[in-house]
């Protein structure tokens, strides 16, 4: 579910196409563009689109498309559920975007109305209201196997503490709070490489552990988004030593270097993944012996 403004500016001639780097910069937002993975790729963009988002409040993102830009005409969204923060940093975006085009026709795909800038500032607390009440049901849905959330830097799955907490809150602060400071922590968030055996089509994920490299890691090899067209048969997993600029010998397999892995302060990070403190060479070393 989302929030999508449609913006066409009213210009006849010489249409204004806006500078996504310039105009994250006038609304003091970062941006990039997901991966096949929905992992944020920062400071990229994929043909004229873009994921905005709060460094200083991450959420889930805004998603900004602009590869009709030349024709005057724009689209704008945002997640629900999402955060207060996210809705007022999206009201405050769309108002920039006017101020650069001037004069625009502003629409709404799923309320079926027009908006005006100050309208959407207006209903602020009426939209949070909306999605508090989105996170509720979202996560009273007993059907759901998993809780599944694309956020503005990477998926997250939902713990069983924050489903039960979420289904009953009242306010967003909670939700607001956890998705940014999951977001802020300075991690890689692994994703694979996929390769596939030209003569038993079987699919291979293949990860990368670096050294003293803080790191979050899916607890299986094929605990990734958007590939359910695609049957992972094996993980694999690398060392690379960062110091020596070199990949350390051997190739081990997912399954064993998860169950290996926990005994070095390895913590949950969501339902479906593990936070791997930063290791170095001698404990990379010590990791391998015991998986070979």
């Amino acid at each position: 579910m989302a929030f999508t403004l449609q913006i066409r500016q009213k210009k006849l001639f010489g249409k204004t196409v806006l500078d996504i780097p310039a105009l994250a910069n006038s609304c003091h937002l970062s941006y990039g563009s997901n991966n096949d993975f929905y992992i944020l790729q920062e400071g990229e963009l994929d043909r004229g689109t873009a994921v905005f988002y709060n460094p200083n409040r991450i959420g889930r993102g805004i998603f900004f498309d602009g590869s009709k830009g030349g024709s005057g005409f724009y689209e704008v969204s945002y997640n629900i559920p999402t955060t207060k923060a996210e809705i007022t940093d999206f009201a405050r975006l769309v108002g920039e975007i006017e101020r650069q085009l001037g004069k625009v026709e502003m629409y709404c795909v799923e309320e079926e109305r027009s908006f005006t800038s100050k309208e959407l500032e207006a209903w602020i607390d009426r939209f949070a209201q909306f999605s508090l009440e989105s996170l509720n049901s979202f996560c009273g849905n007993k059907q759901y196997k998993n809780y599944i959330l694309t956020l503005a830097l990477y998926p997250y799955t939902l713990p069983e503490d924050k489903v039960a907490a979420w289904e009953k809150c009242t306010e967003l602060s909670d939700f607001e709070q956890t998705l940014h400071e999951l977001q802020a922590m300075d991690v890689y968030y692994a994703k694979p490489r996929l390769l596939q055996k030209g003569d038993t089509k079987e699919i291979g994920a293949f990860y990368t552990l670096t050294e003293e490299c803080k790191s979050v890691f899916p607890i299986k090899a094929d605990g990734f988004l958007n590939f359910s067209e695609y049957k992972v048969s094996e993980g694999f997993v690398q060392f690379f030593l960062y110091n020596e600029q070199r990949v350390m010998d051997g190739l081990f397999s997912y399954e064993k270097f998860i169950d290996a892995v926990q005994q070095y302060n390895v913590r949950q990070f969501d339902a479906d993944h593990i936070l791997i403190p930063p290791l170095k060479k001698e404990q990379l070393e010590e990791l391998a012996a015991k998986l070979r």
